[in-house]
């Protein structure tokens, strides 16, 4: 069914909005990338001009004023989200904001009830849960394929050079492991787990040149017998990955939450027996787009969009505050 596409306006030209999402607009077929703004004039005119938008703003609150403006893409650092985030449904745009989606998880619950006052959708930007192994992997625990779930475990993980620049060793503005690659670690987890952890123990390792956390890890209980662990970290090579245990099997993703170039694999192993599955991939970032699109056009739902705002980040909540009582458990 053909629908008008929706006109996006970006805040900021971030690598990831250059490199993946607006790419992802251009090509998701309910959606159009209209303005770019940056807090350059110069920068917005040679985005827009790059990438074919229409408009370009030299401030945030320029695009945002633009009544053409329909849906706003947020990938500024993680300390903006909610400002910008409340900016924009208070200026009538849906948003698709980046992971994390806050600071904590009061702050979500903020830009959720500014979202639900202003009448606008507010999404949180984890692409690879649009993807085809993180949805084959549900289907197939959901199944009952490797029988009652008892185990997952999940990492993202990468070497990360010494460089001051990079907005993840940058403590003021939200930097840090947990909040970039451990959002990931354990948004996979609850998906995987089809239910929310009840408990989390974590020991982070901190960094006295940045002070924010380099990496650790955290153990997850579910409850009736489920227990999760995430590993996030930026001293480790690895890559995405995650396993999970059951009472006859187990499921593991060797390619990661997304895979790496045109395939990934699933394997399946039950009494000894170990099948693969092979995925082909596609853009989970234009899957994203169209999904939000198609909700804004009242389409569909979208996806993820009865989750609620504060779920992953009241988790991370735990985290920090279990690492500064020693790893001791901390309610969710």
């Amino acid at each position: 069914m053909a629908i008008e596409q929706v006109r996006w306006g970006v805040l900021g030209v971030a690598r990831i909005a250059e490199n993946w999402v607006i790419p992802a607009i251009q090509a998701a077929e309910s959606a159009r990338l209209y303005a770019v703004a940056s807090r350059s004039q110069s920068k917005a005119e040679a985005a827009a001009a790059r990438f074919g938008a229409e408009k370009a703003y030299g401030s945030y609150e320029a695009l945002l004023s633009d009544p053409d403006v329909e849906a706003v893409y947020i990938p500024l650092p993680n300390h903006m989200h909610k400002e910008w985030s409340i900016a924009a449904v208070q200026a009538g745009k849906d948003v698709l904001c980046e992971k994390p989606i806050a600071l904590n998880a009061e702050e979500a619950r903020e830009m959720e009830a500014a979202a639900k006052a202003n009448g606008r959708l507010l999404l949180e930007a984890f692409m690879y849960r649009f993807g085809p192994v993180t949805q084959r992997a549900i289907e197939l625990l959901r199944q009952g394929r490797i029988g009652e779930l008892h185990q997952v475990h999940t990492s993202f993980s990468f070497v990360m050079a010494d460089d001051p620049a990079n907005i993840r060793l940058q403590k003021e503005a939200g930097g840090g492991a947990l909040y970039d690659v451990g959002c990931y670690c354990i948004n996979a987890a609850r998906m995987l787990a089809g239910r929310e952890p009840r408990t989390a123990s974590a020991r982070l390792v901190w960094s006295d040149r940045y002070g924010v956390d380099m990496g650790g890890a955290a153990w997850l209980d579910f409850g009736d017998g489920l227990l999760g662990t995430i590993m996030p970290g930026f001293r480790s090579a690895g890559g995405t990955f995650f396993r999970v245990v059951g009472s006859q099997g187990v499921l593991e993703a060797p390619d990661g939450f997304l895979g790496r170039g045109e395939k990934a694999r699933l394997w399946i192993t039950v009494g000894g027996n170990t099948e693969e599955e092979v995925i082909t991939l596609v853009d989970t970032y234009r899957l994203e787009v169209e999904d939000a699109s198609l909700a804004i056009r009242g389409v569909q739902p979208p996806k993820f969009g009865a989750e609620p705002l504060d779920a992953n980040m009241r988790v991370i909540d735990a985290c920090f505050a279990s690492d500064l009582a020693n790893g001791r458990p901390v309610a969710i």
